[in-house]
């Protein structure tokens, strides 16, 4: 009996240190975030007009987690909850709630391959181009990706993917041949010197025909599609045979000269395709200075993007994008200010617009609150004579559709509280004047949209 005993606690031991061996540490970060928001005439439509009514106040949430498992520095997995958005008042976020708003956003696996410094990522996973002045106007969203990196040395390295943002019938045994997917493939090489970095990078897009977003979010979908198309092209909706996209650019930062630092983003991009009538083909270029002092860091910022001329028969003139994250202001665009607050009301991208602004960033006088005021004037870039093909410029998703003859100025003014080492207060408020010419359009029914939001953030 002793030696059966002995035997089993042998074998324990053994499965012990086997199981001790393969452990991996588990470990768990993420941010809750809650927006109660004031808002009128996001779509710069009066609510109240023809004796309507207007819901201004509105609140909501979301919870992401990231739950790293690592097996040792060289692999590890990484899988990303979130819970949300969820609207207070409204299906899971009604009275009972209970809802099914759990999603998976990201899901990969880091790891090196052997004997190499090459890094790989493979899932689903955050891409994003570079944009060093107000985040991407190309990609930025998360997408099935493969992503190869590698450092030369301290001063170079080189980042290539691969990704599908769309494969509508992958695994179809119909045998149907439709030509739905979406392939993207890049590369970013950062140079990093003395006082200075500079990214070149560009990516190649190939299309088929029958893209339609249809296996893709519905949200990210509408906006890639008409990031991609020409505005109510006349030859359809539909790519034409053997369609090609590429983009090519550089993000530039200057810092030798602190505390003046300047930034720039120069792009161009085109879709090209048998049909002339759904090509597009554009370019954007953005720079900003700021000067950082103790108690605030004045800056002007400015952009310019190349709009559609006054014949829709030969594609758009615009800069193509699949998903941006673009944006120097808290309101007209996104990017900068609170996680989920109302934004990108003017534009998602930038595209077919110009605009100029300046601002007082971190404005401090008080220990852990800071505030940011911003003035901003935009004008259209496309002919004012798309606004036939255009129909209506408020256009869904993609914020406003602008021509030379339309402008607007957004003022933001946010403040930033520190309440705890973990828990942020942040206030927006927002408003923005848009004057659309009423020829071009035939209406002088749009009204000016602003914005008062109070957000919680808790990171941990």
């Amino acid at each position: 009996m002793k030696r059966i005993v002995t035997l089993m606690l042998a074998a324990m031991l053994v499965l012990g240190s086997v199981a001790g061996a393969s452990a991996a540490d588990i470990k768990a970060k993420g941010q809750w975030d809650f927006s109660f928001e004031w808002l009128d005439n996001t779509n710069f439509q009066d609510g109240d007009q023809d004796g309507g009514s207007e819901d201004d106040f509105g609140a909501k949430q979301r919870l992401r987690t990231q739950i790293d498992i690592i097996a040792s520095e060289n692999l590890r997995g990484v899988v990303f909850f979130e819970m949300g958005d969820t609207v207070w008042g409204r299906s899971d976020g009604a009275l009972g709630t209970d809802g099914k708003s759990v999603e998976v956003k990201r899901s990969y696996i880091d790891w090196v391959v052997p004997n190499t410094e090459l890094k790989v990522r493979m899932g689903l996973q955050g891409l994003a181009l570079p944009g060093a002045v107000a985040g991407s106007p190309i990609l930025d969203d998360d997408v099935a990706a493969l992503t190869l990196s590698y450092a030369f040395n301290d001063m170079v390295g080189l980042t290539a993917f691969w990704a599908r943002p769309y494969d509508t019938n992958s695994g179809d045994t119909t045998g149907s041949n439709n030509m739905e997917e979406l392939d993207l493939f890049g590369v970013v090489v950062p140079v990093a010197l003395d006082g200075a970095k500079i990214t070149p990078w560009a990516m190649y897009g190939a299309l088929g025909k029958d893209v339609d977003g249809a296996s893709g979010n519905t949200a990210s979908s509408a906006q890639a599609l008409s990031g991609l198309r020409p505005v109510n092209p006349t030859g359809g909706s539909t790519f034409a045979d053997d369609t090609n996209a590429w983009w090519g650019g550089a993000s530039f930062e200057l810092t030798m000269f602190s505390p003046l630092s300047f930034k720039m983003d120069a792009i161009y991009g085109a879709v090209d395709g048998d049909d002339e009538e759904m090509d597009r083909a554009g370019w954007m270029v953005i720079g900003a200075v700021d000067y950082k002092m103790d108690m605030m860091t004045p800056g002007i910022f400015a952009w310019y993007a190349s709009g559609d001329d006054d014949d829709a028969t030969n594609g758009s003139e615009r800069l193509p994008y699949v998903s941006p994250d673009f944006g120097p202001t808290s309101f007209g665009m996104d990017k900068v200010g609170a996680p989920i607050a109302t934004d990108s009301i003017v534009s998602v991208s930038g595209t077919g617009l110009w605009g100029v602004g300046v601002q007082l960033a971190n404005i401090s006088f008080v220990e852990n609150l800071k505030h940011t005021l911003r003035v901003v004037y935009m004008q259209g870039t496309n002919d004012e004579d798309m606004a036939a093909a255009a129909g209506d410029p408020r256009i869904a998703s993609n914020g406003l559709y602008m021509t030379d003859e339309d402008s607007a100025w957004e003022v933001n003014f946010d403040h930033f509280y520190k309440i705890y080492e973990n828990l942020d207060l942040i206030v927006e408020m927002g408003y923005i004047k848009a004057d659309l010419d009423e020829d071009t359009w035939g209406t002088d029914e749009f009204s000016d949209a602003w914005k008062l939001g109070f957000n919680l953030k808790y990171s941990f």
